[in-house]
């Protein structure tokens, strides 16, 4: 069997082709930057009014690119799929000043692309080590906070949905759609999927990165056990008990500094961090399902 596994993340894409007849130390890896870093690079040699078109991804690094575009004193107009690449409310991203819409009939602005899912780039790329992109899998891991209903924070959504899958099934592997079981919400997973099937035949699996991450480590441990990934973008934080999540905590890393980690992280396994606050701190939240299993001591000093 032959996996492609893409694990794109705010800094860079891991990327891992497993071959079953291969010692998985010697499958291929790479690591490369990720798709929105290599796109905001091409928009600072350009100039001119600029259309952009092509899938939802993720938008960190492309915002930042378009507001200094929008400062230059250009136009930026936006098909809606690549706009919600910016923010999951059309409206917010028309307040920044960006249009959204079909490419404007002036033949005077210049074009650009976006997509984070580029088999063919890939397979060229892997030809030269004598490499084929034969797959029977493709698995995809990105950070999708969602569409939120109008009013309700993009970040207070994604942890309600993240709680209500873990009341229904807590094994971090449930966290994967097949790509045709996609939520409709799941913008930029929907893209990735399509990304994909444009050029592929192979089955598809998208998974959110935090549960990526935690499904990572849970081979590695033994016994109750705190696994922490801490992101270019995002900290996750999970505490797993027989295999299954009975504790999250999610936070933007920029936010935090390793004092107030350990303090979040602390009152986490005490069961004593509210969602509340850690959503006030500018997080997205922290549930608790098994606490007292745990034996609710510190494990940080």
């Amino acid at each position: 069997m032959k996996i492609l596994a893409i694990d794109i993340g705010a800094g860079t894409q891991d990327i891992l082709l497993f071959d079953s007849k291969k010692k998985i130390e010697n499958c291929t890896s790479l690591v490369l930057p990720t798709p929105s870093k290599i796109i905001a690079e091409k928009m600072k040699a350009m100039e001119g009014d600029l259309y952009i078109y092509g899938d939802t991804i993720g938008g960190g690094s492309i915002t930042r690119a378009i507001l200094r575009h929008l400062k230059k004193g250009y136009r930026v107009v936006m098909e809606e799929s690549a706009a919600y690449s910016v923010r999951n409310d059309l409206d917010e991203v028309k307040s920044m000043g960006i249009e959204v819409g079909s490419k404007p009939e002036s033949n005077h602005f210049k074009e650009l692309k976006i997509q984070e899912i580029d088999l063919p780039l890939l397979q060229n790329f892997l030809l030269n080590f004598g490499e084929d992109l034969n797959l029977d899998i493709i698995a995809i891991a990105v950070q999708d906070h969602g569409i939120a209903p109008q009013g309700v924070s993009d970040r207070a959504f994604r942890f309600e949905n993240m709680e209500k899958m873990l009341r229904k099934d807590n094994r971090p592997e449930t966290f994967q759609f097949a790509g045709d079981s996609v939520p409709a919400h799941f913008l930029r997973m929907i893209s990735a999927v399509n990304a994909v099937r444009r050029t592929s035949s192979a089955s598809v699996l998208v998974m959110d990165t935090s549960f990526s991450a935690i499904l990572g480590c849970i081979d590695e441990v033994n016994g109750p056990s705190l696994v922490v990934n801490v992101g270019n973008g995002h900290t996750i934080a999970a505490l797993l008990i027989e295999r299954k999540i009975e504790g999250l905590y999610e936070h933007h890393t920029h936010e935090l500094t390793p004092k107030k980690l350990v303090h979040d992280l602390n009152l986490f396994l005490r069961g004593e961090l509210s969602s509340k606050k850690v959503f006030d701190e500018n997080g997205h939240g922290a549930c608790h399902h098994c606490i007292s299993t745990w034996g609710g001591i510190d494990i940080f000093k």
